[in-house]
């Protein structure tokens, strides 16, 4: 298991030799975010039924909200927040169960990034990061991910 999500899988950049762990741990969610955001939006206009969609659209909106809510805290702090890439990867297929899947997909990685937040000392970072770990999880089980007994954890 890794201490950290993957820089290279999110787009963010390496730790800095000194950099502050909060600070590093805050960009990856904000990255994270931005992905998710994307993603979403993506599948609210690609998915075949109204209902993925809905979902799909509704959920864009609470990482759109949660990303701004991470930036935010980011300039609170005065740690520059990494802006949104032009594109993210997308799935290949476009039925419902690639679609479920990609979807399930980006949930999971963003627990990933809250649950590496929810370990600063910052008591505000480690609230705001453990509901984002707690409603990305329960997007995931709508999207028909299996419950993990440790969400955000990497699979062993």
């Amino acid at each position: 298991m890794s201490d950290s999500p993957n820089p290279e899988e999110t787009g963010s950049p390496e730790p800095r030799e000194g950099s502050d762990p909060s600070a590093e741990a805050l960009a990856e969610a904000v990255s994270a975010e931005h992905a998710a955001v994307y993603g979403c939006e993506f599948v609210g206009g690609a998915a075949g039924d109204e209902g993925r969609r809905e979902r799909a659209s509704a959920f864009a909106r609470q990482h759109k909200a949660l990303r701004d809510t991470l930036r935010d805290a980011a300039r609170e702090r005065d740690w520059e927040a990494p802006p949104a890439k032009a594109s993210y990867p997308l799935p290949e297929g476009r039925g419902d169960e690639e679609m479920d899947a990609f979807a399930a997909e980006l949930e999971r990685r963003t627990m990933e990034a809250h649950l590496w937040l929810s370990s600063s000392p910052d008591t505000d970072l480690r609230i705001t990061a453990a509901r984002a770990l707690q409603e990305a999880t329960a997007r995931s089980l709508d999207w028909g991910a299996e419950l993990d007994a440790l969400p955000g954890f990497e699979r062993l």
